[in-house]
Order: C-alpha cells, then sequence, then structure tokens
C-alpha cells in the first residue's frame, strides 16, 4: 500500500455518504414545487462546448472545467428564481427577464469560471486580465472593467448562498476509481475523463436513449419528465456507469467486468443492471466517436 492509498482509503466511505446525501438532495429539489430546479436547463450544448474550449485555452484542469459547468447551471436557475418572483407575472415581463439573463450570461460564465479555479488552484489563479480578454473576444459589442469583473464574481456567489458545488461527476468518479482499486490502473483516470467529456457534449442523446430502454418511449407526461430530471441528476450513477465503460474499453474479461460492476453497485446503492446499461449506451457511443 502506498502512501496516498493509506490516506485515501479511511476517507472512502464518508466520502461516498457524503455523494449519497448530495444526490438525494437534488432529487428532492426537483419534487419541491416551490422552487425552481431544472437541471441541465442552464447548460445547452453552446455553453457547454465554450466551456469546454475556455478552459482549454487557459490549460485549466478537468475539475475547474465541471466545477464551471455546475456552477453555472445553478446560478442560472438561482438568478431566474430570484428575478421571476420579484417580477409581476405577465408576457412582457417574462420577455424582459430572458433578455436581461441573456444580456449578462457570457460575464457570468466568466465570473463562474473565476470561482471555479479558485476552488479547485490556489496557485494557478486566473487574473482578471485573462477574463477580461476572453470576454473582449467572445463579447465584442460589450465593454468590461475591473470592477464589472468583481461585481459579478460577487453576484454569482451570493446568488448561489456562498456555496460552491462541493462534488460532480468528475468526483464521483475519482471517488469511484479509489474504492474499486481501478486508480492505479494506467490511462483509467484519462479515459474516464475523455468518457464523461463524451457524456456533456451528447448529454440529450445519451440519456435520450437510456430513458428509451427504460420506458420505451421520450418522456411525455409531467411525472415521466421528472424522472428523467432525475435521472440526469444523479452523478453517481452516471460516475459508476463511466467507470464501468471505462473498463470495457480497458479489454478486461466479463467476468471481471461483473465483479467491478457489482462492486460499483454495491458502493452507491443502485441496481448493477442499471449501471451496466447506462455503461453499455456509453460505451457504443463511444465506438461511434
Amino acid at each position: 500500500m502506498d502512501l496516498d492509498t493509506a490516506y485515501i482509503e479511511p476517507l472512502i466511505d464518508d466520502w461516498l455518504e457524503g455523494l449519497k446525501s448530495y444526490v438525494k438532495q437534488q432529487e428532492n429539489l426537483i419534487k419541491a414545487k416551490d422552487e425552481f430546479y431544472m437541471p441541465f436547463i442552464a447548460i445547452p450544448l453552446p455553453i457547454i462546448k465554450a466551456i469546454f474550449k475556455i478552459t482549454e485555452h487557459l490549460d485549466l484542469g478537468p475539475n475547474t472545467k465541471y466545477i464551471t459547468i455546475h456552477l453555472y447551471d445553478k446560478f442560472i436557475c438561482n438568478y431566474f428564481w430570484e428575478i421571476y418572483r420579484n417580477t409581476d407575472q405577465t408576457e412582457n415581463s417574462w420577455s424582459q427577464i430572458c433578455k436581461k439573463i441573456s444580456s449578462q450570461s457570457k460575464l457570468y460564465l466568466m465570473s463562474c469560471l473565476q470561482l471555479a479555479n479558485k476552488m479547485d488552484s490556489h496557485f494557478n489563479t486566473l487574473k482578471i486580465s485573462q477574463v477580461l480578454s476572453i470576454l473582449r473576444c467572445i463579447d465584442k459589442k460589450s465593454k468590461y472593467t475591473h470592477n464589472i469583473i468583481f461585481s459579478s464574481e460577487y453576484k454569482v456567489f451570493k446568488t448561489v448562498g456562498f456555496r460552491m458545488p462541493f462534488c460532480t461527476p468528475l468526483n464521483c468518479i475519482e471517488v469511484l476509481l479509489a474504492a474499486t482499486g481501478l486508480k492505479e490502473n494506467p490511462n483509467m483516470q484519462e479515459l474516464t475523463i475523455n468518457l464523461l467529456d463524451l457524456v456533456y457534449l451528447q448529454r440529450e442523446k445519451f440519456y435520450s436513449h437510456l430513458q428509451c430502454l427504460i420506458q420505451g418511449h421520450i418522456a411525455r407526461t409531467e411525472q415521466e419528465k421528472r424522472s428523467l430530471m432525475t435521472l440526469e441528476s444523479n452523478i453517481l450513477l452516471l460516475g459508476a456507469s463511466v467507470v464501468l465503460c471505462g473498463t470495457f474499453i480497458s479489454c478486461v474479461d466479463n467476468g471481471t467486468a461483473k465483479v467491478i460492476a457489482s462492486k460499483l453497485s454495491e458502493l452507491i446503492d443502485i441496481k448493477v443492471d442499471d449501471i451496466w446499461d447506462m455503461a453499455n449506451i456509453l460505451l457504443i457511443m463511444a465506438i461511434q466517436e
């Protein structure tokens, strides 16, 4: 047992319990009728691609990338709900809300990136000059100053209750790799990150296939749509499926893959078949790429 393993192993159970609790909280938010929360509603494919390109351009790590995605999603949902509750609910006011959010979306996106970067790295922090440079490229019609950047960052942090997303699907993958002993497998970490990227770049296709497999058709009723949102928000199921798919691609034998699937099922309290089905859908998408 190396030093890293000796340090990590005693914490794995606590991390898993924390992740399970987080997944349950997200599920309760979706079921609640007094709060606006629709996972991924604020991060359509163009936003995902923009975050991927900006983080790659700035040489920021995958943790920063995924914290940014989930922070932006949470911020926009909270911001929309905050404005909506304090505005007359007419067709004209609805239009004004959308225009207000849209006009500042690029600035808020960069503020989410700033906060994510600070959470992920104390040594490679994003400079204001870099933020301004990116904004000049992606929003040529607007002018930004240092004060605007500072104010926007504070606005984002305040709107999410001064709480950063403490876990993302990438965190789930890292914990599950450690818990299953796959962390030491060569290239497994890079492979699983690439698979997670693929899910996010083809999220709609991925979850549509999964729902068709489960229900036989795309979500139609309100209950089916809420079930889909619950499925999309379950980062532990996604993380386990990515890890299992990684073992498929690594050419482990079928018997070993089944053992790993059973271990993942035990760790996250989700049926083996559900993890296996999702991993197979991801494998097909990866092969098609």
